[in-house]
Parts: C-alpha cells; structure tokens; sequence
C-alpha cells in the first residue's frame, strides 16, 4: 500500500488518527469531535482504511474504536 492510493478525505482521516491516537483506540465520536466532522463519514473512511490494512478496529465498552496498524502509522505519519 503506498499513500499515493488514498484519498484526499483517508490520508486526512489516517493522519489525524496518528496525530490524535497513535497507540491507543479511540472510538468513532471522539475522533470525528476532534475533527469537527460528521460521525457517519468519519466512521465510512475508517472502515475502508481497515479494508486497506492502515487501521485496526477493536471494541471498548461494546463500541467500535480505532487505531492505526503499524503499516498506517508509517504512513500517516510521513511529512
């Protein structure tokens, strides 16, 4: 995967998730706040960068959070 393949609105997501989160999930509400973006949207770009293998997904307190994988960690966090 090279970061040349995102979108404009993955990378944003990807990258923000490393800034915001690196190491530790953080659900789909907290991270669209910090954002100041839509829950849905946030959560639809999330789950194709899982279909990717840039992020994984685990579940806190029965909600979906997320994190990126090593891979997306490079990625996201290239300048």
């Amino acid at each position: 995967m090279s970061e040349d393949h995102l979108t404009h609105c993955q990378d944003w997501i990807l990258t923000s998730l490393c800034r915001f989160s690196p190491t530790t999930p953080i659900t789909t509400p907290d991270l669209a706040s910090k954002l100041s973006h839509s829950v849905h949207r946030t959560e639809t770009y999330l789950e194709q960068l899982v279909e990717m293998g840039l992020v994984r997904v685990q579940h806190v307190s029965g909600e979906p959070a997320w994190r990126p994988s090593s891979e997306g960690l490079t990625i996201g966090t290239v300048v």
